[in-house]
């Protein structure tokens, strides 16, 4: 096996394990093209590749597990769609100006400022906001979702961050970024591809999809299960030492 064929499967176990976990995936894979192919760009043919095999993974895990029934569609697709204004609209202005916010050091500052907002959002009651209107509360989280175009803040975690100040226990916090998860993933994908005159699949290509999918799954799998017995803290803890291990290595 050569090296190269060891970074795809690396790359696609890697988004993977952090596509709906709140330590960030495009930190993640940004980190080891920089230092494994010294660019500081996306890779968005990559990126297409992970993002389907991701998105294919969180509709087979939430039809598996009944979320897909139709009181549950019909209580959460237009808020679902609402909340997803802010970041297709903030996404549409970034592609429109070409604007790019990849570095290590952004990378090491995001990680740990999401981690510390993390942890208050999940430990810390007095920022707790009572909001009753679960349309209100998708709405807000939306507006959140935004920080994750900040490589290294994490989608998923910038969901999770506002259900928890808007009380919902961690379960419900984690599902309902999954939820979030699927229009934005789906965007992100036909986004990318649109980019593509000519897209040739390859073994690399496969690689990636294969090893995202079952990663993804089985991480998902994982996650919702356990969540609520082991909290956030392994996840705080995981940010802030990736954070200052990356900000010492750029200084």
């Amino acid at each position: 096996m050569t090296i190269d064929s060891i970074f795809y499967i690396f790359y696609g176990l890697i988004q993977g394990i952090t596509e709906f976990i709140p330590i960030s995936s495009s930190g993640h894979l940004n980190i080891i093209e920089i230092l494994y192919k010294s660019i500081e760009s996306r890779n968005y043919l990559y990126e297409t590749s992970a993002h389907f095999a991701s998105l294919l993974a969180l509709l087979i895990y939430l039809f598996a597990n009944k979320h897909f029934s139709k009181s549950n569609i019909k209580a959460n697709f237009k808020i679902i769609v609402y909340a997803t204004i802010p970041a297709v609209f903030l996404g549409i202005i970034l592609k429109f100006y070409n604007l790019s916010f990849i570095s290590l050091k952004l990378i090491g500052y995001s990680s740990i400022i999401g981690a510390i907002l993390l942890y208050i959002s999940d430990k810390t009651n007095k920022f707790k906001f009572k909001i009753k209107s679960k349309s209100t509360k998708f709405i807000l989280a939306g507006f959140f979702q935004c920080l994750a175009f900040l490589p290294g803040f994490s989608r998923a975690g910038s969901c999770i961050i506002a259900f928890r100040l808007f009380n919902e226990d961690r379960k419900y916090s984690s599902i309902y970024s999954l939820y979030m998860g699927i229009p934005i993933i789906g965007l992100s994908f036909f986004s990318n591809i649109n980019d593509f005159d000519n897209l040739i699949i390859d073994k690399h290509l496969i690689t990636i999809f294969i090893t995202t999918f079952f990663a993804a799954y089985f991480t998902i799998s994982i996650f919702i299960n356990v969540i609520n017995k082991i909290g956030f803290t392994p996840f705080v803890v995981y940010r802030i030492l990736m954070g200052l291990v990356l900000l010492a290595y750029v200084d």
